[in-house]
């Protein structure tokens, strides 16, 4: 996105390798998945801070691990990410980012989340999440989505799934999109309201595979 930072390919492998994600990405994309029986801190580099508080990899590593509550907030410095879960959501956080986790009455689930800046890539189980940005909501069920947002404008993209997609200023005109690969992508611009389609840029699917086989499901795509 112009005037904001780039998440591409490189980043994407310099962040997964920072995380000791190559790691873990054959094993996970090859089929048995240890998953997580609650709401996990997976792997984070770099500052990430959540509820306000810097949290370390010796947090990880402990016996007890690290859990994120459904109603968290976090946030990640500019050499920061992070890799969660929350019941059978997955998210990548990406560095100099800030969300606010929306929570449901069941501990394991949210409803959603606020963007307040930066990216986030997500999968999620079934069921209704609304995701928001100071100037954009995104109603969505079940889906794998890709959402950032700066000064100029929210970028959302619906990786898989269908999404209602609409300018938080401009109700009237939301659209709803249904994809099976990315294909229909969208700028929502702060200064104006407008919609207009969008590249897919800054994220990749081997990040989505990750992130299905943490919760135990696969991308469309690969199903």
């Amino acid at each position: 996105m112009k005037n904001n930072i780039v998440y591409g390919r490189r980043e994407m492998l310099k962040t997964l390798t920072s995380l000791g994600a190559v790691g873990v990405l054959s094993p996970l994309l090859g089929g048995c998945v240890p998953l997580t029986q609650s709401n996990d801190v997976i792997r984070i580099s770099g500052e990430v801070l959540i509820n306000g508080k810097l949290i370390t990899n010796e947090q990880l590593s402990s016996s007890s691990g690290l859990q994120v509550t459904n109603d968290s907030t976090l946030q990640t410095g500019s050499d920061g990410s992070a890799i969660f879960i929350v019941g059978k959501d997955a998210f990548f956080l990406r560095r100099n980012s800030n969300i606010v986790l929306n929570p449901a009455k069941d501990k394991n689930i949210i409803t959603g989340l606020q963007l307040i800046s930066g990216a986030i890539l997500s999968v999620f189980a079934q069921g209704n999440r609304l995701l928001r940005t100071p100037t954009a909501i995104i109603g969505i069920k079940g889906t794998g989505a890709y959402l950032e947002f700066d000064s100029e404008r929210t970028y959302i993209c619906t990786c898989y799934g269908t999404a209602q997609i609409e300018a938080a200023a401009d109700p009237a005109n939301a659209e709803t999109v249904t994809t099976h690969h990315h294909n229909e992508p969208r700028f929502i611009y702060n200064a104006d309201n407008r919609k207009e389609p969008a590249p897919m840029i800054n994220h990749h699917d081997p990040e989505l595979s990750m992130l299905e086989k943490l919760v135990g499901r696969v991308p469309p795509w690969e199903a």
